[in-house]
Order: structure tokens, then C-alpha cells, then sequence
């Protein structure tokens, strides 16, 4: 189940992607990122509150749990959204996507998983398979060398996440509660980056298209990260967060479908998603 939860958080990151993008053009990433995560939380603390009793709160996990979400919904989201629109999505992905490396390293430091040759090459082609695909795409020219210190920190802020919210699930496997958390810390990380910015009355202010972009960038952003708990909850991270990171190459087809006016997808991008496929292959076949 944690190869089909983790698809399905690949999904949803890319049909987000594709929406957030759209609603950047006249905005800004705090107010996505802020509009983004208000979605997230709403929408978990509703399913929390028809399906879980408040007591599964009292856990030791949950400053686990809370962290992770520091790092993962609160920085990590707002850093690529930052990155997509400073750089554009063709030269941010790349380096988000460098999130499993990091991760199956930081796997094996902290939580003491095993990192085979199967697993590390399907990792290493699965970052090549993306690298391929986003070069393809038409590139913003109005970027300094600098602003790739915003993917990077994203792909450090994921990876150090998942890590922290494997070890969370050692304690309470309750990968529904553990999303609540996370989204909830990422909350407030919102809160105080809008008042650090001057307040809601500049930072929000947007269209009803923008806001409707955002509102959907949240909702499939949210059950990404739900399914996203639930393959970490019963899958080991050197497995799961490859499998996650394929987001772009769905990102690519949706692309070719709903972003033909931005994007255009050619023969090099056929070879990324072979790149990709054969890596997950690779990771699935290193399971055991």
C-alpha cells in the first residue's frame, strides 16, 4: 500500500504544481503559500474531528509531528513556491527534486535504514529522468545565481522532514493525526511570516482567478501530503520519497494538456520519463 499512497501523493504535488503556477502569475508565493495552507488545515482538522478522538493527541509523536511540519508544509512549501517563481519551474524542479538523495541519506543517519544499490541508482536516475524533463522547458531569463539557494533549502527542508516524521511514526502510527500536526505548524509559520510582512491587508489582497488557483493548489496539495503520511507510515522512506519525487514527470503530461501556452514537451522529454520510469523500477525491485 505505501507504493500506491506514495503515487498518489506524486499526483496530487503535480496537479498543485500546476495550479499554483498559474495563480503565481499575479500574485505572490507568501499569499499561495498562505491561501495553500489554510486549505490544508481546514480540511484535516475537519476529517480529524468526524473520525478521531482528541486523545490520540496526547502522544510524545506529536513534537515529531510538529516539526516536520515546520520544515515540510511550513518552510519547504513556501521555498518552492518562492523558487517556481523566481526561477521558473524548469530550473526549480531540478533541484527540489534532489529531495531523495537527501532523504535516503538522512534515512539511513537517523532512522537507520538500509540503503541498497538498487535503491540508490533508481534514486540517481529518477533525479536525472526530472533534470531532463524540466530542461525542456521555456525558462524565465530574469534570475540571479543566488535565488537557487530557495530550492535547495526546500529540498533540504523536505528531506530533514521526512526523516523527523518516520521516527514520530515509531512512537504513534497515526499517519491522519500526524498530517493535521504538520499542517497545522505550517499554519502558523503563515501567520507570522504575513505579520512580518506588513500584515494580511498586503500580503493577501488578490483576484477571485488568483484565489480560486490557490484554493485548488491546497486542496491537492493536501491530499499529496495526506497520502504522502500514509506511504511513510507503512513504507521506508529510501522507497517512498523517490516515488514521490516522479511528480514532475506527471507534472509534464499535465502540462502538455492544460499549460500549452506555457510549456511545451518534446522528444527530450520522452527520455526523462524513461530516465524516471527505470528508477522506479529500480526502487520498487529494491524493496525488500
Amino acid at each position: 500500500m505505501s507504493l500506491f499512497y506514495a503515487l498518489i501523493a506524486s499526483l496530487g504535488f503535480a496537479v498543485s504544481h500546476i495550479l499554483i503556477r498559474r495563480g503565481l502569475a499575479r500574485s505572490n508565493p507568501l499569499a499561495g503559500f498562505a491561501i495553500s495552507i489554510v486549505i490544508s488545515a481546514l480540511t484535516l482538522w475537519s476529517i480529524v474531528a468526524a473520525t478521531l478522538p482528541l486523545t490520540v493527541f496526547r502522544t510524545h509523536a506529536i513534537w515529531y509531528f510538529a516539526v516536520g511540519g515546520l520544515f515540510a508544509s511550513g518552510l519547504g512549501r513556501w521555498l518552492v513556491y518562492v523558487s517556481i517563481d523566481r526561477l521558473g519551474v524548469a530550473r526549480s524542479i531540478p533541484v527540489v527534486s534532489t529531495t531523495p538523495m537527501f532523504a535516503s541519506i538522512l534515512a539511513v543517519l537517523l532512522v537507520g535504514e538500509h540503503w541498497t544499490l538498487g535503491a540508490f541508482f533508481g534514486t540517481v536516475l529518477i533525479i536525472c529522468g526530472v533534470i531532463v524533463i524540466s530542461r525542456t522547458h521555456e525558462q524565465k531569463a530574469d534570475w540571479r545565481r543566488w535565488d537557487f539557494i530557495f530550492p535547495l533549502l526546500g529540498a533540504l527542508s523536505f528531506s530533514f522532514s521526512a526523516s523527523v516524521r518516520k521516527l514520530g511514526f515509531f512512537i504513534q502510527n497515526l499517519p491522519l493525526m500526524a498530517s493535521c500536526v504538520n499542517a497545522t505548524t505550517g499554519l502558523v509559520l503563515a501567520v507570522l511570516m504575513i505579520y512580518g510582512q506588513g500584515g494580511p491587508r498586503k500580503v493577501l489582497p488578490m483576484s477571485r482567478s488568483v484565489f480560486a488557483w490557490f484554493v485548488g493548489a491546497g486542496i491537492c496539495n493536501t491530499a499529496g501530503m495526506l497520502a504522502n503520511f500514509y506511504a511513510l507510515s507503512t513504507g521506508d522512506i529510501v522507497i517512498v520519497e523517490p516515488l514521490i519525487s516522479t511528480n514532475p514527470v506527471l507534472t509534464v503530461v499535465l502540462t502538455a494538456i492544460f499549460l500549452r501556452d506555457v510549456e511545451t514537451v518534446n522528444l527530450q522529454v520522452a527520455v526523462g520519463v524513461a530516465f524516471t520510469f527505470v528508477g522506479a523500477l529500480l526502487l520498487v525491485s529494491a524493496r525488500g
